[in-house]
C-alpha cells in the first residue's frame, strides 16, 4: 500500500531539516544561514545569562560548590602520604586566617595572594597570633568538589611544593561563597604553617589535633560551603551538547551530499566541520571552571 501524498510531503519536509535539499542544492534547513545567525545570538544570550544571573538572584551559584574541608584535609594528607611526608594537623588559627583571607578577597574584589592595597597572606596568619617559622598559601576557585581542588594543586609544580612540603606541620582551610567580578562563586583558601613555639607532632588523619601554643585557641571545626543551585554545569552541558549536534548535522551534510552527488551553492561544509571541531575543543577548555593560584 502506497504512502499517502500528505505523509510523503511531511516526511520530506522533516527529512530536509536534517539533510541537504537535492532540488534546491542547499544545506539542511537547520544549517541555513539565517538559522546559524540565530544559533550565534542564542550562544551570546546564554553566555550573558551565565555571567549576570548568579550575581543578581540569591541562591543561584555560578559554579557547583560541593566542597568539604574534611575532604580537603584528607585528600591533602593522602598526597603527603604518597610522598612519605608527615600528615598535617588542622589548626584553628590558620583556619580562621584562611576564612578572613577569603572574605577579604570578596570584600575588595580581587583574587590573588597579595591584595591591591598590599595586604599579604602572612598578615592574616599573624593577625590570628600564629607565630610561624614557615608558612605558605594555595588558592582555588570555581571547582566542583574537594578532590578536583587538591588534584589541581598537586599537578601544579608551585602548589605541589606547598602541598607536600615537609616543613609544614599544620594547615587551615576555608571555603566561602561570595560575589567576585560580578557573580557568585566559591573561593578555597589553604594556609600552611609551622609554629615557632609549638612542639613537632604528626597528625592522625580524621582526628582534630592541635599543637600546644601559649595562645588559647578554640576547638577546631570543619565547615563546608552551603549547597546552592549551580547553573554552570547545566549550561556547560547544554552548550557543548548543542555544539556537538550542529557538528553531527554538518557531518551528515558532507556524507549525504557526497553519496547523492549533490553540488550545493551554500558554502563548504567540510570547512565548517573542521571549524566547529576546533570550536568545541576551545569551548570545553574555556568552560572548565576550576582555577588555582
Amino acid at each position: 500500500m502506497a504512502m499517502p501524498v500528505e505523509s510523503q510531503k511531511a516526511t520530506r519536509h522533516i527529512k530536509h531539516h536534517f539533510l541537504p535539499h537535492p532540488e534546491r542544492k542547499c544545506r539542511a534547513s537547520l544549517l541555513a544561514s539565517r538559522v546559524i545567525i540565530l544559533y550565534s545570538l542564542l550562544a551570546l544570550f546564554t553566555l550573558s545569562f551565565l555571567k549576570t544571573v548568579p550575581g543578581h538572584i540569591p541562591g543561584i551559584l555560578g559554579y557547583a560548590s560541593n566542597i568539604n574541608i574534611q575532604d580537603l584535609l584528607e585528600k591533602t594528607n593522602q598526597k603527603r602520604q604518597e610522598m612519605s611526608v608527615p600528615e598535617l594537623a588542622i589548626n584553628p588559627q590558620l583556619t580562621s586566617a584562611a576564612e578572613k583571607k577569603a572574605k577579604h578577597m570578596f570584600e575588595y574584589n580581587y583574587w590573588a595572594h597579595i591584595a591591591p592595597n598590599g595586604t599579604d597572606p602572612w598578615s592574616f596568619i599573624l593577625g590570628e597570633k600564629y607565630d610561624y617559622l614557615y608558612a605558605g598559601e594555595n588558592l582555588a576557585k570555581n571547582f566542583t568538589n574537594s578532590e578536583d581542588v587538591v588534584e589541581a594543586w598537586y599537578k601544579s609544580p608551585s602548589h605541589r611544593e606547598n602541598l607536600i612540603n615537609g616543613k609544614y606541620t599544620e594547615v587551615g582551610f576555608a571555603t566561602v561563597n561570595g560575589v567576585l567580578d560580578g557573580y557568585e562563586t566559591t573561593l578555597v583558601v589553604q594556609l600552611f604553617g609551622r609554629s615557632r613555639t609549638a612542639p613537632q607532632q604528626i597528625a592522625v588523619r580524621g582526628e582534630n589535633t592541635t599543637t600546644k601554643s601559649p595562645v588559647p585557641v578554640s576547638k577546631p571545626k570543619y565547615t563546608s560551603v552551603e549547597p546552592k543551585l549551580a547553573i554552570f554545569p547545566y549550561v556547560k552541558t547544554a552548550v557543548l551538547s548543542f555544539a556537538v549536534f550542529i557538528l553531527i548535522l554538518f557531518l551528515l551534510d558532507v556524507w549525504y551530499s557526497k553519496r547523492h552527488a549533490i553540488l550545493k551553492y551554500t558554502g563548504h561544509s567540510l570547512a565548517h566541520v573542521i571549524f566547529i571541531s576546533f570550536a568545541i575543543i576551545a569551548m570545553y577548555i574555556s568552560l572548565t571552571p576550576g582555577r588555582i593560584i
